[in-house]
């Protein structure tokens, strides 16, 4: 494989005149991975020439032959330039010319030996094998470089997925925690007998659904405040207006948060809703009074 004018293959893939083997495969690794048009999807045609170039000047390099002759050449070049500067620098005007016309001449010389050295088929037949053989192993080596560059991407396209999943998943529970319900209770204990536990609270406020969080604090001359959070989908509507067990302090409620819309029942209330099944107009005052009393007693029980 001939070089195009002007192709440095060193240049291509930023390494020294005298790199390893092993240098010479992790440049053109890391060039894989920065020019495989697969991740350049903005600037794919560039990449494109990028990638292929990366890849002609690793398969000549690596031909040891090639690079061998490759570097003497450029070896020769830099030698004559230096010469030629040389000798500019001491001539005056007319042995400049003379100079001039040296350098030409033995720079023509030079490329009519490398030409006469070997015919185009005499080193056809001469380096048939072994560029077949190097060839082959080229191709190997180059498909690792570029399968393990391959790999390189879309691990990392993973781990980018993966990251954003996360996102997503967190973002849903901070959404859903910010709609769950949320009530603020006041009451005033004036004394410990005359007072609710956290636990008290709970069985007084668990009938209107699951709760997932309590919090009661209690402040100077017997104030309390909690804040009662209810599960996720717990419609709770109703809480607000509850006023504690009978003869306990008297709670007054107030929504922070109310419910969803779309929040529903908890079973308890469903299965409570059989109180609704009972004729209160057809009572008598007395009978309303029992009934009151009776559902009191029962909660004030459950406190206790």
């Amino acid at each position: 494989m001939s070089l195009p004018a002007g192709f440095d293959p060193y240049a291509v893939l930023s390494v020294r005149n005298d790199c390893s083997e092993k240098e010479l495969k992790n440049a053109y690794r890391l060039q894989c991975l920065k020019w495989h048009p697969d991740k350049n999807l903005d600037n794919k045609e560039e990449a494109q020439k990028r990638f292929i170039a990366a890849r002609e000047a690793f398969e000549f390099l690596f031909d040891k032959t090639k690079r061998a002759e490759y570097d003497a050449n450029k070896t020769k070049i830099r030698v004559r330039e230096e010469k030629y500067r040389q000798r500019m620098e001491q001539a005056d005007d007319e042995r400049r010319k003379k100079i001039e016309e040296l350098n030409r001449r033995e720079k023509a010389a030079e490329e009519s030996t490398v030409k006469s050295k070997l015919s185009e088929q005499q080193e056809a037949r001469q380096r048939k094998r072994e560029e077949e053989r190097i060839r082959e192993e080229m191709r190997k080596i180059r498909e690792e470089l570029e399968k393990q560059a391959m790999d390189e991407i879309r691990q990392t396209e993973e781990r980018i997925r993966k990251a954003h999943a996360e996102h997503r998943a967190a973002q849903k529970i901070i959404q859903e925690e910010a709609h769950l319900a949320k009530l603020k209770l006041k009451f005033e204990a004036p004394d410990e007998e005359n007072d609710y536990s956290e636990e008290a609270l709970r069985i007084i406020y668990e009938p209107y659904g699951k709760i997932s969080a309590m919090s009661l604090i209690k402040k100077k001359k017997g104030k309390r405040l909690c804040v009662v959070e209810f599960a996720k989908g717990v419609n709770a509507w109703g809480a607000e207006l509850e006023e504690g067990v009978g003869d306990g302090p008297k709670i007054t409620g107030e929504w922070i948060v109310p419910p969803s819309e779309f929040q529903t029942e908890p079973e308890e209330r469903q299965e409570n809703k059989n109180d609704d099944d009972i004729d209160y107009d057809s009572m008598s005052l007395e009978e309303l009074e029992a009934h009151a009393l009776g559902s009191n007693a029962e909660k004030k029980a459950r406190v206790e």
